[in-house]
């Protein structure tokens, strides 16, 4: 609960408000039922049972599961001490009042936060060529998670849009509060009417021609699968807590066919130390997630502690997402521990692999493992860095059954090999679960080379004394065993927090930093210094 009221707050003080003034409802209706109870014990047959549903998820789906563990609560009210609770609720009504009040005092003309999101817009529509490049225009989606703020940022700002700036506006809910200020007030006709070159609107007839929607309030009913890309300046009033959600946002507008060269996000940050709030956030939430997974001891294949610990992991992992997103734009693929890979195809990979082994199948059949050679990074691509792309194979541990499983496949597509990328730095540029990356990359500076960098070369062999010193390489070859076995905990505790059906690999098939890895090949990307 304590989550939930943070998240509402840091979304709009109207939409903490509305959950202060439902949750004091909540606890009136409970001191009356437990008056009545009490006054009239034995004539009131249907109130002798007590169903709790904690919490208001306020129509945010993410919010609405962390909340819920094991379903709604029953209790005898004969077995409650009930005197003890009306007073302990009179004293719950009381602070939470008080709460009320305080929310209650801020009004649209007094609310910072809506100011700030007008100055926004104001400075769009004034100028339109905000980005300097591309074609101009007024549009502004803004993103909200909740409803009641996204009601309450439609209703602040309609006489504003409308009679002062001269712009038409739409308001689009999951729960079917569809409203606009031009056009049919229907799902479909507004956000075409938004966006109406890339919904193709001129070959509806049956639709205005004439006009257009400049300011779209939406919550994230609408973060997947719209061509919303007539917009480039998107807005989002409150931050998702997964990261992936903030990118599938911004995906509206970073589409194929924009006709702006570039597009912009705003992000509102729920507070200026960001890790106070996502430390009282996790600590909450791992004790829901560890409830849910290790409600008994008996039938665990983990140890509470390792679970506790996998959890932590999971969560310091999307913080850390989050953290990134403050300061920059992530591509979704960065974001690939939380997507599924089947989401990113490597059949376009396959296709050339098996043409080339059928066209060099005897030289790859005679050549060792352990084939290297050195590569200079491409001006073109800044994410190519100086650094080492290892391929390790994974041995087979003693009394292993041959093949690989199926859970050992979803954590690791191309199990037993993995690939890794890691920075001269001893960052891991990609681990394992980014393989479409990283064949990116050797296609990049490899696909039609072949002849070695003789400059290279021997460079390398100067500064490895020709191989007898690979004291640097063998610190980033650890950095890539302990990163294949980090990430492969991780994405193992994601597959047991995203359902109760999930199996864990067998103990043999599981990477940690003590499996027995086989270096296949690995590539050196070198600059050319020789500082």
């Amino acid at each position: 609960m304590k989550v939930n009221f943070l998240k509402r707050l840091e979304s709009s003080v109207k939409s903490f408000e509305i959950t202060m003034e439902r949750t004091i409802g909540k606890i009136e209706g409970l001191e009356t039922k437990i008056r009545n109870y009490q006054a009239h014990p034995d004539q009131n047959p249907d109130t002798d049972e007590l169903e709790l549903d904690l919490g208001d998820p306020g129509q945010d789906e993410e919010l609405e599961e962390a909340l819920l563990v094991g379903g709604k609560f029953k209790y005898k009210l004969e077995h409650l001490r009930l005197n003890d609770w009306l007073k302990e609720l009179n004293k719950d009504k009381d602070q939470i009042r008080i709460l009320f009040n305080a929310a209650q005092d801020v009004t649209p003309a007094t609310d910072a936060k809506l100011h700030e999101l007008k100055k926004l817009i104001g400075a769009k529509i004034s100028d339109p060529t905000t980005n300097k490049l591309g074609e101009p225009n007024k549009k502004v989606l803004v993103f909200t998670a909740f409803a009641d703020t996204a009601i309450y940022l439609y209703e602040s700002l309609l006489e504003w849009g409308s009679k002062e700036r001269g712009i038409h506006m739409a308001l689009v809910c999951g729960g079917g509060d569809i409203r606009t200020t031009f056009g049919e007030n229907a799902f479909e006709h507004i956000l075409t009417n938004f966006s109406p070159r890339a919904k193709h609107r001129n070959k509806i007839p049956s639709m205005l021609q004439v006009g257009e929607i400049d300011l779209l309030i939406a919550t994230d009913c609408i973060s997947e699968g719209q061509n919303l890309q007539d917009c480039d300046y998107l807005i989002n009033y409150d931050i998702h807590w997964n990261p992936v959600r903030i990118i599938q946002r911004f995906g509206r507008i970073d589409r194929i066919g924009s006709a702006s060269h570039t597009v912009q996000l705003v992000n509102f940050w729920p507070t200026e130390d960001l890790n106070k709030y996502i430390n009282l956030k996790n600590r909450v939430e791992a004790r829901m997630a560890l409830v849910d997974i290790a409600a008994t001891f008996e039938d665990n294949i983990l140890q509470n502690a390792e679970i506790e610990e996998l959890i932590h992991d999971d969560l310091r992992y999307r913080d850390k997402q989050l953290l990134r997103l403050k300061d920059e734009v992530l591509d979704i693929e960065d974001l690939g521990d939380s997507v599924s890979l089947t989401e990113f195809t490597l059949d376009d990979f396959r296709l050339e692999l098996l043409k080339y082994i059928e066209a060099n199948r005897a030289a790859l059949e005679a050549a060792p493992f352990g084939l290297y050679t050195v590569v200079p990074p491409s001006p073109e691509h800044k994410v190519v860095a100086p650094g080492v792309i290892f391929c390790f194979r994974q041995e087979r541990a003693e009394g292993a059954e041959p093949g690989t499983t199926k859970p050992a496949k979803s954590i690791n597509p191309l199990q037993p090999y993995f690939l890794v990328y890691v920075l001269d730095s001893g960052d891991v540029r990609f681990g394992f679960a980014h393989p479409k990356q990283i064949l990116d990359i050797y296609r990049i500076l490899c696909s039609g080379k072949g002849e070695p960098c003789t400059q290279l070369c021997k460079l390398f062999d100067q500064q490895t004394n020709h191989g007898a010193d690979m004291s640097a390489y063998d610190v980033l070859l650890r950095k890539a065993v302990a990163s294949i076995a980090h990430t492969f905990s991780h994405r193992a505790a994601g597959q047991l927090l995203s359902t109760r059906d999930a199996v864990l690999p067998t103990h043999k098939e599981q990477a940690t930093e003590d499996s027995e890895f086989e270096l296949v090949t690995w590539l050196v990307i070198k600059d050319g210094k020789t500082d």
